[in-house]
């Protein structure tokens, strides 16, 4: 029983362990992430006397993030455990984009409910108020209103008639098929009680409140302390309407006023607000999420009676690009020692991003450059940095729609247009080019991706910027429609790995086995698994905290940008090459854990006496009893440095030792594999 106890926490800690670690905060400095259509509501989710956030957006699956100070502005952290169970089996029958938490059958715990596609989905909190955890779906309580508000409802729970349960006003949008009017605002009474709630239409809760257009997203509290509740409405246009409630607590009657709300939301649509005391100081501030996916906070000012609403950019600021469609490059743009950003995106546009930290902690900060004011001809422009001409400054190369690649060639920080050098390369298709030196003869070529599978090609530099469509290099890889490559040796081998972004937002990675003058190109799916976008993946990496390793940032459909610090247990081509000359050294195998094959690197020093040209070595597996499985090598073999693969597709799943040996060296290591 022991050593079956010891085996499960190495593979316990094993699979746990993760190439990547995302932080939020490069891009967010609050930690929230946010996607398109966001819609905010908040709610104490463990009882710390903080509110936690719940983030509807249109990516398929519910966001929460944890508060985890109360301070100005405060700070959170994405909790995914707590909506895990509501996608376990995918995203048929779930909805998404708006969310409350509210204790609806009175047990004195929050429960949740997400509304969207499919309705309202009430899902029953049947942990408690400090740990929630959450039940199956129930489509029975919402079944009559889920009849009437069509596919995109947004709720707003409050008691409205004095009673001690929860009413519902719900906003209805444009439903795909059939539905009511986009834009109403629907009333329901809960005639049943706290514990046992039963949802009927009533008019009378929203009698005399207008159409507000195409969508309608109400957000109910009370603003001048009344004992009744207020009604904010955003919709699918400019600015929120506002209706204060002249009735009382059991009977609301609903008032249109501007004050205090003019001006707000007037350069943004489809806004959808909240009412929350979220700096805890006794009144009820504003947040409202819109289409870009941006978060909006306006600190209440005033007082609990009289609300004056300021704004606060420093809460939930995020780095992201105007307009959809975030491309990534990354290069030492300004001279300071980091990694700066340019991003392409619909509209055509280059944006920059310059990295206000250091080479050991990144920050970015939109701001204009140099080459900000180049005019693209054409849209979807997925620009890179790439030193074209060999002047060790950085110019700039950009795909777009029209599948051709236009070149700006940076003279002392004034960007001309060069328009000779990739005039050869038209795609049937949009272009996404990706730079190396992939066959290693000291000139840059480039691999263009396109939405067009069929137009994808390597373009091999004959040294004078001459460039000739040479598809054996990538022949065998399998290129998606809309794939976005990126070429980076993320093994730190001394060779060019393929890293491929797809449309669908998840990240193919192609090892190069090769060398670096002809790749060998072997397919990993673990290396990206469980890192992936709403939609176009596209990636660049860089060293970006001076570790030694090349960390990941991904470009996605919404605009976003997304930061993934590297973990991986790899050392650089240098630390290999000294180990070579001094000393054995054997690798940890890659994958792992692995099914079926992993990778072993191992490397071999030059010999004492320096005269023998090769010594014997051995490498050998044996499973956890000590038996010998396999021998992978038994020769003689020069100094140098050798993959070798093991394919354990024969073996059973569990945990083996893989043993170099060659005169007096031997060392072991273990490895595990997993069917």
């Amino acid at each position: 029983m022991k050593s079956i106890s010891i085996l499960f926490l190495i593979l316990t800690g094993l699979l746990n362990a993760q190439n990547w670690q995302k932080i939020d905060s490069v891009f967010s400095p609050s930690g929230v992430a946010v996607s398109s259509f966001t819609s905010p509501s908040f709610a104490d989710l463990n009882n710390d006397n903080q509110l936690d956030l719940l983030l509807g957006n249109t990516s398929g699956r519910l966001k929460i993030f944890m508060n985890k100070n109360a301070g100005s502005p405060p700070s959170f952290s994405e909790y995914g455990a707590l909506t895990e169970p509501i996608y376990t089996d995918g995203l048929q029958n779930t909805n998404s984009s708006y969310a409350s938490a509210i204790d609806l059958d009175g047990d004195l715990d929050l429960d949740l409910i997400i509304s969207g596609f499919n309705g309202l989905l009430f899902y029953d909190n049947i942990g408690d108020q400090n740990s929630p955890f959450l039940n199956i779906v129930d489509t029975v309580t919402f079944s009559p209103v889920n009849e009437l508000i069509g596919s995109d409802g947004k709720p707003a729970f409050a008691d409205l008639d004095g009673d001690g349960d929860y009413d519902l006003i719900v906003g209805t949008g444009e439903s795909f098929i059939g539905g009511p009017e986009a834009g109403l605002l629907m009333g329901f009474r809960n005639i049943g009680d706290a514990n046992l709630p039963v949802f009927v239409r009533d008019d009378e809760l929203v009698a005399g409140l207008p159409d507000v257009g195409l969508n309608a997203f109400p957000a109910l509290g009370d603003l001048d302390d009344d004992g009744d509740f207020d009604l904010l409405v955003g919709r699918d246009a400019s600015n929120l309407r506002y209706f204060r409630n002249d009735g009382d607590s059991s009977t609301p009657s609903w008032t249109a006023f501007n004050s205090p709300f003019s001006g707000i939301a007037s350069n943004t649509y489809w806004n959808s607000p909240t009412l929350i005391d979220l700096d805890n100081d006794g009144d009820l501030d504003l947040c409202y999420g819109n289409t870009d996916g941006r978060l909006f906070y306006y600190e209440n000012t005033g007082d609990a009676v009289s609300p004056s609403f300021q704004s606060r950019p420093d809460y939930f600021s995020i780095v992201k690009t105007e307009g959809n469609g975030a491309t990534v490059s990354l290069a030492d743009y300004d001279g300071d020692g980091d990694n700066d950003l340019i991003s392409g995106n619909w509209l055509g546009d280059l944006l920059y991003f310059e990295n206000t930290g250091d080479n050991t902690s990144a920050a970015f900060v939109s701001k204009s450059a140099s080459f900000t004011n180049i005019s693209l001809p054409s849209i979807y422009s997925t620009p890179r940095f790439v030193d074209v001409n060999n002047d060790n400054d950085v110019d700039i190369v950009s795909g777009l729609l029209d599948g051709k690649l236009y070149c700006y060639i940076n003279n002392n920080g004034t960007y001309q247009f060069n328009g000779s050098i990739y005039s050869g390369i038209d795609l049937y298709g949009s272009s996404n080019p990706a730079f190396a030196d992939l066959d290693a003869d000291g000139d840059i070529d480039v691999l263009v991706g396109s939405d067009d599978n069929g137009s994808i090609g390597f373009y091999e530099n004959d040294g004078d910027n001459n460039f000739t469509l040479n598809n054996s290099f990538i022949s065998d890889i399998t290129f998606n429609n809309y794939s976005q490559p990126t070429l980076s040796d993320l093994d730190n081998d001394g060779d060019f790995d393929l890293i491929i972004g797809r449309g669908s937002g998840k990240i193919d990675y192609y090892q190069n086995d090769g060398t670096p003058e002809e790749p060998v190109w072997t397919m990993n799916g673990d290396l990206f698994d469980g890192i992936e976008v709403k939609q176009n993946a596209y990636t660049d990496f860089a060293d970006m905290d001076n570790d030694g390793k090349k960390d990941l940032i991904i470009g996605e459909y919404d605009g976003n940008f997304t930061y993934y610090k590297n973990l991986m247990n790899i050392t650089s081509v240098e630390d290999e090459r000294s180990q070579t000359a001094s000393e054995f050294h054997l690798h940890q195998n890659y994958p792992n854990p692995f099914n079926p094959a992993t990778t072993i690197q191992y490397s071999i020093p030059v010999a004492v006496p320096s005269s023998v040209e090769r010594q014997h070595v051995s490498l050998i597996i044996y499973d956890i009893l000590g038996n010998e499985v396999a021998t992978l090598v038994n020769k003689r073999q020069k100094p140098g440095r050798y993959k070798v693969t093991f394919d354990a597709a024969n073996l059973s799943s569990g945990l083996y030792l893989y043993k170099l040996i060659s005169g007096n060296f031997s060392v072991s290591k273990k490895m595990i594999l997993l069917k």
